[in-house]
């Protein structure tokens, strides 16, 4: 059975993304989650520029995964929230050029102008706007667990089940849940009532809260990633393990956590 590895090209060390998926193909990962600036270059139209990422992602037999939106909803107007709805319309459209239907969305950030009793509001509002497009598209939509609002798994549970679409699921993010102040003892808990709405990945290892947080190589933080990879096979988990580091050593630790994982992934 092939091994689904995957990287997110987010902190690889500015490489550009050529030599990105050069670095791919010599360490035989086959699949990448890329960004929305992956795909926009000044003076060049979004479609054009995810065409050139389409030959080289063929040149280097390299799928995407999913693309992340980088979108934000906690906004101060609706004009403001409307233009990322139709920020996300606009890339389920493109993503069709990189041969991926799946993107990763945000929920947003805390802002002067925006009272944090609207912040769920907002962040549901603009969810179910998006779905919009995603059923019209045939798109999913993977919310990571990410900043401050987000990363209450409480409320992405909330989401889920106030939404209940079947284009809606998580991208289970191991240590961003530790970062944000949960202990250790409920990173397992958390992750099992995640998983059933798994629908991607980021396997990523550190120590500590907020400002003391480290990025580390899989197997060497304090998040418990075996355990996860369990939780996620044991609820049906079929899509990409991507592996997102956030240490000091880049390519390095890349290496070292895709070792890791094509090491353990069929033992756990």
């Amino acid at each position: 059975m092939e091994k689904k590895i995957g990287v997110i090209h987010y902190n690889f060390g500015g490489v550009p993304i050529e030599d990105f998926l050069s670095w791919c193909r010599e360490n035989e990962v086959k699949y990448v989650e890329l960004r929305r600036s992956d795909i926009e270059e000044e003076n060049l139209i979004m479609e054009d520029k995810a065409e050139k990422v389409a030959r080289l992602l063929e040149k280097f037999n390299v799928k995407v995964s999913q693309l992340a939106a980088g979108n934000d909803f906690v906004q101060p107007s609706d004009e403001t929230l409307y233009a990322q709805v139709k920020m996300i319309g606009k890339l389920c459209k493109v993503i069709k050029i990189l041969d991926v239907n799946q993107l990763r969305i945000d929920g947003g950030w805390p802002k002067e102008g925006v009272p944090e009793n609207k912040f769920k509001d907002l962040v549901i509002h603009g969810i179910e706007k998006s779905l919009e497009f995603a059923e019209k598209e045939d798109v999913y939509f993977a919310l990571d667990n990410h900043g401050e609002i987000t990363n209450n798994y409480l409320f992405q549970l909330e989401i889920f089940e106030k939404i209940k679409s079947r284009r809606l699921g998580a991208n289970l993010d191991t240590m961003n849940y530790r970062w944000y102040g949960y202990e250790i003892e409920e990173l397992t808990k958390i992750y099992k009532e995640i998983a059933p709405y798994t629908l991607h990945t980021h396997l990523k290892d550190g120590t500590g809260i907020k400002p003391n947080y480290k990025g580390k190589v899989l197997g060497e933080g304090e998040v418990p990633i075996n355990e996860a990879i369990k939780i996620l096979k044991d609820a049906g988990y079929k899509g990409v393990w991507c592996i997102e580091y956030e240490g000091k050593d880049n390519k390095d630790g890349y290496k070292k956590c895709v070792e890791w994982l094509k090491e353990n992934l069929e033992k756990i």
